[in-house]
């Protein structure tokens, strides 16, 4: 595939924090002695932290303001974020992309809060000019509002971008912008992502390193 444009998800793509995320979740619910089903969380991989707590609130327990929630998750996450590192292969992959001067972007549904608490521990900044995130948008993946926005600013056309995502909210946000979709199975399965509509499936960064072209 050739490629002049690339849009990066940023938990479980750029760096390997979905289950850093997913303990902080549910772990305030935990401290707060709030059960709920054991796959919920998994359901909310890619999706952002508002909609978790909403559905919470909504379904399970409204004890609790949303704001609340979100500070408290925020704050166990800086107390585990200690452990965070960049997903395997990342660093070789993007600078081969830095290296050819390929136009791109980060776009999370991580809220700026949480990005600017993760780039005290790995600076992404240093390899990305342009940042899509959670506050950025009305609408959150899986629609397509976020990746939309991040072709507008990194200025690329969809027939030549490719997006890497590891969620179904994340791939299905893609597909819906119009463009050609990765899966990365750092979270989920190649059944999973297929299923969601990823149009190619891999392992490693290695794996789509050998699948893509530049000029």
């Amino acid at each position: 595939m050739l490629v002049k444009t690339i849009l990066f998800d940023f938990d479980g793509i750029v760096v390997d924090s979905e289950s850093l995320h997913l303990r902080a979740l549910g772990g305030v619910l935990h401290n707060h002695g709030i059960s709920f089903p054991n796959d919920l969380l998994n359901q909310y991989v890619g999706k952002s932290d508002s909609l978790f707590y909403e559905y919470v609130i909504e379904h399970i327990n409204d004890s609790f303001e949303l704001d609340y929630l979100l500070d408290q998750k925020n704050k166990i996450f800086e107390q585990i974020i200690k452990e965070l590192k960049p997903v395997d292969g990342f660093l070789d992959f993007i600078d081969r992309v830095i290296k050819n001067d390929i136009p791109r972007a980060i776009v999370t549904s991580s809220s700026a809060e949480t990005l600017k608490t993760v780039s005290k521990i790995f600076p992404f900044q240093n390899y990305f000019d342009i940042v899509v995130c959670e506050d950025d948008t009305t609408e959150h993946k899986p629609k397509p509002a976020p990746y939309l926005l991040g072709l507008e600013r990194t200025k690329g056309e969809k027939e030549t971008t490719l997006i890497i995502e590891d969620s179904v909210s994340g791939v299905i946000s893609g597909k819906s912008a119009g463009c050609v979709v990765f899966g990365l199975t750092t979270s989920l399965t190649h059944e999973i992502l297929l299923e969601a509509g990823a149009d190619r499936v891999f392992d490693s960064y290695e794996e789509i390193s050998k699948a893509i072209r530049f000029e």
